[in-house]
């Protein structure tokens, strides 16, 4: 069976920075992939499959019609648009990995290529926020949501935690100098 996508390759180059002229090679393996990896956990396998299969018959109600369009497609073109940052900025090739440039524009540095991935995370996790908060508050119009029928082994169940951020692990601190009563105590021992 096709993946139904719920945004569609125009919609991502209207609603955002990607240019006209970029290839649909691109684009739409990697809505694809956004989809899979952030909507569908986003959503659980039981609401996400009856979504997709009212898209696919274009049966859509008033309700979904409201969490596609007002919800779920917000988040799903700013997670693409951050699964899109790096096949934009390589070329894969037979013989090797090269990175793309212009004669009319200047090459991004690695830094930035990571900026911006961060930049558009946070963006793409404030809407998929969005999204659990809405489905949180609309159990009753969503009953799909919360309950899988018929789970099994591969059944994904609703995240609600949307948010990811990096763990600090110490940098340059010696954690074997620092006394314990100051180590464990939470609010004793602060960085500059």
């Amino acid at each position: 069976m096709a993946t139904i996508l719920f945004i569609s390759e125009a919609t991502l180059k209207a609603e955002t920075f990607i240019s006209e002229n970029v290839d649909p090679k691109i684009l739409v393996p990697t809505i694809k992939e956004a989809q899979n990896i952030y909507i569908l956990p986003l959503l659980g396998t039981n609401l996400y499959n009856d979504l997709a299969f009212h898209v696919s018959g274009n049966t859509l109600s008033s309700e979904y019609i409201t969490l596609l369009n007002d919800y779920i497609a917000p988040c799903l073109v700013k997670y693409s648009v951050y699964e899109c940052i790096l096949p934009l900025s390589f070329k894969f090739q037979n013989k090797n990995i090269g990175i793309k440039s212009s004669e009319f524009s200047q090459q991004a540095n690695m830094e930035d290529v990571r900026y911006l991935l961060d930049f558009t995370k946070s963006r793409a996790e404030w809407y998929a926020e969005r999204v659990s908060r809405f489905l949180l508050a609309n159990q009753t119009t969503y009953p799909k949501y919360l309950t899988q029928e018929n789970a099994s082994v591969d059944t994904i169940y609703p995240n609600a935690n949307n948010y990811t951020n990096g763990m600090f692990l110490g940098g340059d601190i010696d954690w074997d100098l620092i006394p314990p009563h100051i180590k464990y105590q939470g609010n004793g021992f602060r960085r500059n």
